[in-house]
């Protein structure tokens, strides 16, 4: 008859580390990234903390790797979700909901990639490269939109309205999962359609944001053109 320790299958060197990350995930998916430890990961996984050292010199060795892991899972949530419509302001459309809904799928997962910071001698230049790979198909796009009304820019304007894209949708993410503005309409009296409560009003606010954005760009060049 088999025992419990029988019924377990040992993990071999090779896969140790992904053990060590997976149960890493487990406790992010539960809220407790406080108990994120290599001595804890490795009572989990049934491995002696010297074997963890093999594979991390610390927890932000940990840490760096359970992030390169969700980054990769971030951005294969955004290219699953592209239409690749050839159209830079529809695809720019996608790639906001789609940050919008990874927020509400994996409320634990988005919250620890923008919470969680390591040091900046652990941002090599891999991490850097998965960290931003969609956010540098979002400056892609805001380029290819200054192309398609043929209004000049230069790399700094094309970064920078990139990079307030960015922080409006990450601050209304943000604003949505606080409450805050719920509970401004309650107590405030703000208007109802403004509670951010439903997906339909978090989307339809992104849309708006985004054809203001392009008004912008375009009203630029008509004001540059008159001067």
């Amino acid at each position: 008859m088999l025992t419990e320790e029988d019924k377990t299958p040992p993990y071999h060197h090779g896969n140790v580390r992904e053990a060590l990350i997976d149960e890493g995930m487990q406790l992010i998916e539960s809220n407790q990234v406080e108990l994120l430890s290599l001595r804890r990961l490795a009572k989990e996984v049934g491995v002696t903390p010297s074997a963890v050292y093999n594979h991390f010199s610390n927890r932000n060795a940990l840490m760096l790797a359970i992030k390169i892991r969700l980054y990769d899972e971030f951005n294969k949530f955004f290219e699953n979700r592209s239409s690749n419509s050839g159209d830079p302001e529809q695809d720019l459309v996608e790639i906001c909901l789609a940050y919008c809904h990874f927020s509400q799928e994996y409320p634990s997962r988005f919250h620890f990639l923008f919470s969680s910071i390591l040091p900046i001698e652990w941002s090599t230049p891999d991490m850097v490269e998965i960290a931003t790979r969609t956010l540098a198909r979002t400056r892609k796009l805001v380029l290819k939109i200054y192309d398609k009304y043929k209004v000049p820019c230069s790399e700094e304007k094309v970064v920078n309205t990139t990079l307030l894209i960015w922080a409006q949708l990450h601050g209304l993410v943000a604003l949505k999962q606080s409450e805050i503005i719920n509970a401004a309409v309650t107590y405030q009296d703000w208007p109802k359609a403004c509670s951010l409560v439903s997906h339909e009003q978090v989307e339809g606010l992104i849309r708006n944001h985004l054809t203001m954005t392009v008004n912008a760009i375009l009203n630029t060049q008509h004001a540059e053109s008159h001067h």
